[in-house]
């Protein structure tokens, strides 16, 4: 989400729990956020909308492939409960569970996926159907050809928009029929040069998540 709001950059805190979904508060105005539509919800800026994009999961590895010459954070606070954020067999916080009004159960509550937007079309991945289809696999998004895959770095869901008759996974490379590669985050040519891309608006998710952010929401082979 960007935050900048008639020209000024805002500034953002957690604010609370609605739904099971953290709430984001600007300190400006005392407006409450969703963080994945970007809309306001309540308070005085209530109906506007700011921009949103994608925040995809990464590596130091990635980022250096992309930016030879990006600077490179090394925090000294211990990074706690990471491994649990991937756990399929996580619990959600009985806080959490207390601010749940109408849940979506045709899925289980807790499952990991890739969730796609784009204008009225939502549509859920689960993380288990993407490995159980080869790990890589075309669809049809927004009209469009969409590579649905496990990214072989971080070992988290990922989406783009691309065309290709065949794919296959190959140890840390995604390998299309044309010659084209995917490592380090990237979309190589066949002559070794990087390639512009496109991808459709993601979110490495949880069901409850994504099914009470988009009502409705379309499920993957269902």
């Amino acid at each position: 989400m960007i935050p900048t709001i008639d020209g000024g950059a805002h500034r953002f805190v957690v604010t609370g729990v609605y739904d099971a979904l953290f709430v984001m508060r600007d300190l400006e105005t005392g407006t409450l956020w969703n963080h994945i539509t970007g809309e306001a919800v309540h308070g005085p800026l209530l109906g506007r909308r700011l921009p949103v994009s994608n925040l995809l999961q990464t590596n130091a590895r990635q980022a250096l492939a992309l930016n030879p010459h990006i600077e490179v954070a090394i925090s000294s606070r211990r990074l706690g409960g990471a491994r649990n954020n991937l756990d399929p067999s996580a619990t959600l916080n009985n806080k959490f569970v207390g601010s749940l009004a109408v849940e979506d159960t045709r899925r289980p509550r807790m499952e990991l996926g890739l969730g796609l937007s784009s204008g009225d079309t939502h549509r859920f991945y689960p993380m288990a159907t993407i490995q159980g289809r080869g790990r890589a696999f075309f669809d049809v998004f927004a009209d469009r050809n969409v590579l649905i895959y496990m990214d072989p770095d971080t070992f988290t869901p990922a989406a783009l928009f691309l065309d290709a008759a065949d794919v296959q996974v190959d140890g840390n490379e995604i390998r299309l029929a044309d010659g084209r590669t995917i490592r380090s985050g990237l979309v190589i040519g066949r002559d070794g040069t990087p390639l512009a891309v496109d991808r459709p608006l993601q979110t490495f998710t949880r069901w409850y998540g994504f099914a009470l952010t988009f009502p409705g929401c379309e499920v993957f082979g269902e």
